[in-house]
């Protein structure tokens, strides 16, 4: 029955990677109210431009303006009035102040996302009320930079794709992967043993395709960011979260549909290869978990797939006592030793199969060495970001948070974790003391170890040691 159990959850991951289920993702997230734009750049425009002329379809006389820092405030101006009307139609207090902070999309952001919620305050980026709104500041930006005739406008603006997954958002294929991950979740009930160790299986078997050339760590570091981030993104029962705010940045069509779209399909087709493992069987967590033999049927598979005996008629409640579920029956329920049973069929557990394969452990937390790299760095800037204010450095551009990056993890000799980190140096390590500007509030070393140790605390990490490279 385990077995069976394993096969159709894998079968209901898969279909969730499924090329309809990404269809009718895509119309979910332009649907969903509001939406974030990023703009930390006009490059699109000239990348448009350029491939429409090298690709004949616009004529060679088309005139772009320069595009500079003054015109990124330009378009920026532009953005910002839809946020205005966005407030305007939408804040959560009426009598509140005119600011984005008084909508629910404001809050949420706040809440879920606190990098790109600065990025928000410093007017980096914006909240638009639609997808359809997104679409008209797109044509407003482009128009005001561009002199050309209204047929050269018209394929110019239609080839600027409003493209999901800037900043810390994911792409459609992310939010795929996200229910299957929320599904997983679900299956294992209240187990955190098992969550943990599934979490380490999960790390690890990203390393190992890293490591073995299968994918780069750009895609790697996107694979982390969704399972910390899923339950952000959908609901137990594998919904977009109403809370969601999708991340939009435009982009050139042929980069969003052809770059993009390549890497969408070797994230989608790594990830099909682990969630066959767990039909396969592969997994310790998977085999060793109580929760898989006697909660994933009552609580996550019922509602996703049916159990098909010859002659029964099942019914699952969810309320009940996994260990005493029972299925009532009309006629005969067939059974591998040939013999008959009337009335109720009982399920039989088999012993707890033993994990078939061992978790190398950093230290009592459940998590391997190989896992706490990744997952560090999928929580790092975030938290630097949090972390960051007076008297030490404070949050500006998010340059430098974005760049605290953890590189390696090696053992100590007693066994304890030691993470190597860098950042962006110039202009930062001046602030390091012993340089030009040394500062012992200001130094960067300060807030980065600070937050890698307070990620290390939420893993169950207890002792540490950090090392700036």
């Amino acid at each position: 029955m385990e077995s069976n159990v394993r096969k159709q959850l894998t079968d209901a991951l898969l279909k969730d990677l499924s090329s309809k289920e990404n269809k009718k993702l895509r119309k979910t997230l332009q649907s969903a109210q509001p939406h974030m734009l990023i703009l930390d750049d006009l490059n699109f425009i000239n990348n448009t431009v350029s491939k429409l002329i090298e690709r004949g379809r616009i004529t060679k006389d088309v005139k772009v303006a320069e595009l500079d820092d003054d015109s990124l405030k330009k378009a920026r101006t532009i953005a910002k009035k839809y946020q205005d009307s966005y407030i305007k139609r939408h804040k959560k207090i009426p009598e509140g102040a005119n600011d984005i902070e008084n909508t629910l999309g404001g809050q949420r952001l706040r809440k879920s996302f606190p990098a790109n919620w600065k990025k928000v305050r410093a007017g980096e980026a914006f909240i638009l009320s639609s997808f359809d709104q997104l679409r008209k500041c797109k044509q407003e930006i482009v128009s005001q930079f561009v002199k050309t005739t209204e047929k050269n406008m018209k394929k110019i603006t239609s080839s600027v794709d409003r493209g999901h997954g800037g900043g810390d958002g994911v792409a459609v294929s992310g939010v795929q992967i996200a229910k299957g991950m929320g599904k997983v979740d679900k299956a294992f009930g209240e187990d955190e043993k098992a969550k943990k160790q599934f979490a380490s299986e999960f790390q690890t078997f990203l390393k190992d395709a890293f490591d073995t050339g299968e994918l780069d760590p750009d895609i790697q570091q996107d694979l982390l960011n969704i399972q910390i981030k899923y339950e952000q993104i959908v609901t137990p029962s594998g919904n977009v979260s109403a809370s969601y705010v999708p991340f939009v940045t435009f982009q050139d069509k042929y980069t969003n549909r052809v770059t993009d779209r390549a890497r969408e399909v070797a994230v989608k087709k790594l990830m099909e290869t682990f969630f066959k493992k767990i039909g396969a069987g592969e997994l310790a967590s998977m085999e060793g978990s109580s929760s898989l033999r006697d909660k994933m049927i009552a609580t996550a598979i019922a509602p996703l797939v049916s159990v098909k005996i010859k002659g029964a008629k099942v019914k699952v409640d969810p309320k009940i006592d996994p260990k005493k579920i029972k299925m009532k029956t009309r006629g005969k329920a067939a059974s591998s030793n040939k013999s008959k049973t009337t009335g109720s069929l009982k399920m039989n557990k088999k012993k707890n199969a033993a994990p078939t394969k061992k978790v190398t452990k950093a230290t009592q937390s459940g998590f391997s060495i190989a896992a706490i790299l990744g997952t560090i760095n999928a929580k790092l800037p975030d938290t630097v970001a949090n972390n960051m204010g007076a008297p030490g450095l404070e949050y500006r551009t998010g340059r430098f948070a974005g760049s605290a990056r953890a590189v390696d993890v090696i053992q100590t000799p007693k066994g304890f974790p030691s993470i190597g980190y860098t950042y962006q140096k110039n202009p930062y390590q001046t602030f390091e003391s012993g340089f030009a500007q040394g500062d012992p509030f200001r130094d960067p070393r300060v807030v980065i170890e600070k937050s890698i140790r307070e990620i290390a605390a939420e893993m169950a990490i207890g002792r540490l040691f950090t090392r700036r490279l």
